[in-house]
């Protein structure tokens, strides 16, 4: 059984699950449905944006529960193929401080997350922190305790992003609709130099037609990149012939309302 952490749309969801599972990886956040003790980490912040030439930042893993935990931090460069979120574990430029510790009853921890490479980039940088709440030892839980319950797990999967210093902030968005694999997707490409966050996603045609996408995050579209997104069933294709727009949130702010060019049958 899975929950997500971060807020997606329905859309999103149904795709990232399918993804983790072709993958072997957690892309989002995951909550799994184990044999051990009610989930009780919670992370914050939920995002890190570091400053230009800020060498470090902090993580705070607090323990809500009852019992110790034991919370692990892995690091993954984050990036896109056109067509989905990409992650490669790496061990240099950004590192965890510590990447493991346990955590008592009512305690927290923190973590510093930490700039090994301060060479400047041409585009912002994007990495995500994965972080899972672990089970204890094999054999430790005793009969009758929580631990010996079923609850969850918690993974959180958290975006970091690092500045391209002197560049432009503004992400530069061009939205696609294509049709192919016997469905249609919402595209986006961003050629800007920071990323976009997007959320509020909706298909309009020239007639008022109105094609809701996601009421909530639909996703992100990296600096120099950009992704899609399946579209259900129930999106008429004959919107498609109809001169679409997109209207969306972009970094929390109203963006206004965009062409979108079509392609396929």
């Amino acid at each position: 059984m899975n929950r997500t952490i971060e807020l997606l749309s329905p859309i999103a969801r149904a795709a990232a699950t399918l993804r983790v599972m072709a993958r072997g990886f957690a892309v989002l956040a995951l909550a799994i449905c184990l044999p051990v003790a009610a989930a009780s980490l919670q992370v914050s912040p939920v995002t890190l944006s570091f400053d230009t030439g800020q060498p470090a930042l902090g993580l705070t893993l607090r323990n809500t529960g009852d019992s110790a935990l034991t919370g692990q931090v892995r690091i993954f460069a984050w990036s896109q193929d056109g067509k989905d979120d990409v992650l490669k574990a790496v061990t240099e430029g950004l590192v965890a401080s510590p990447p493991m510790a346990t955590i008592a009853p009512a305690g927290e921890q923190v973590v510093r997350v930490v700039r090994t490479n301060r060479q400047p980039q041409a585009r912002e940088q994007t990495f995500r922190l994965l972080i899972d709440e672990l089970p204890p030892a094999q054999g430790t839980a005793t009969p009758g305790s929580a631990e010996a319950g079923i609850s969850f797990r918690l993974r959180y999967s958290i975006p970091v992003f690092i500045p391209a210093p002197g560049m432009a902030s503004e992400p530069k968005l061009s939205w696609t609709l294509k049709h192919h694999d016997d469905a249609w997707f919402l595209g986006v490409s961003n050629q800007g130099a920071s990323h976009a966050q997007l959320s509020a996603v909706t298909l309009r045609a020239s007639d008022g037609t109105r094609f809701e996408v996601s009421a909530g995050l639909l996703g992100y579209a990296l600096a120099g990149s950009g992704r899609e997104w399946r579209l259900p069933e129930s999106f008429r294709a004959a919107l498609a012939s109809n001169g679409l727009q997109v209207e969306s949130t972009i970094n929390t702010h109203s963006a206004p309302a965009a062409a979108v060019a079509v392609s396929g049958n």
